[in-house]
């Protein structure tokens, strides 16, 4: 069984204890943990001052008005052609959180002092010194502005049993080489469609890993591989690759998202 003290032992061996902190996560990849996601949790906010994590959403998702579609936007429009889904205006205080975030992330989010940013595709969660300044005023207009916050304060990332294709660090990265993040729609809490921006396909981000791998502290937990870096230099890092290659994000050479990505995203 992995403790509380096994999981803040292998944050000692990174040597990054007391630094703030974005966590990506799966509790599957760790093993039997005394409490589950509870005792992961435990040990992070015992070990780093400020703890964030993604707590992205899709459930407002809305077809585009009439008029706005505009070409290189990652998506196939004849998708909404049919749309039946009833709109569901997005409301932070009571949203929800997509299963693909992980176990930890949703029940990282219950906690009671959490804070979340009100953004209804990329929501981010954040407790300790700080949280309520990070997530405060995120603009739909924008993607990822609480972890770019983050970045500013000499944040790390922890990718905790999972990948850099996990890793949202890499859309910042995106975007300062030059690609434009995809538009969506999505219904706010007053029932109007709106734009808001999006990150796209991450499933290619691995291949950055030779490139950046030097920038990781390794250790392992459980059966969980942990890996933690800075995210300034992640970032700085996989967006000079992306300038310098880039198709090496593609996925495959099928996914509009990846190809639309590497044009330059949506044309505006």
């Amino acid at each position: 069984m992995i403790t509380v003290q096994d999981i803040k032992h292998a944050f000692a061996d990174l040597d990054i204890i007391g630094q703030k902190v974005a966590v990506h996560s799966s509790l599957s990849s760790v093993g039997q943990a005394v409490e589950g996601a509870q005792t992961i949790i435990h040990a992070l906010l015992t070990s780093f001052p400020t703890v964030m994590m993604p707590a992205f959403c899709w459930n407002s998702n809305a077809p585009p008005p009439t008029g706005d579609r505009p070409q290189h936007n990652g998506c196939y429009y004849s998708f909404y052609d049919n749309w039946q889904k009833p709109s569901k205006p997005f409301v932070v205080e009571n949203a929800g959180i997509e299963k693909s975030m992980g176990i930890i992330a949703k029940t990282f989010l219950t906690l009671p002092d959490v804070v979340r940013s009100d953004h209804p595709w990329h929501s981010w969660a954040a407790m300790g010194d700080g949280a309520s300044e990070l997530v405060r005023d995120h603009s739909w207009a924008l993607t990822n502005t609480p972890l770019e916050r983050l970045v500013a304060t000499e944040g790390w990332v922890i990718l905790f049993g999972v990948g850099l294709n996990s890793c949202t660090a890499v859309h910042i990265a995106e975007e300062r080489a030059g690609r434009r993040p995809f538009i969506r729609w999505m219904c706010d809490r007053d029932g109007h469609v709106k734009r808001v921006r999006a990150s796209g396909c991450a499933k290619g981000f691995n291949n950055l890993m030779p490139y950046c791998n030097d920038l990781f502290r390794k250790t392992s937990v459980g059966n969980a591989k942990l890996l933690a870096a800075p995210l300034d230099a992640l970032i700085d890092c996989t967006a000079r690759i992306m300038k310098e290659q880039p198709e090496i994000t593609q996925c495959s050479p099928e996914c509009i998202r990846c190809n639309d990505a590497i044009l330059g995203g949506p044309d505006e």
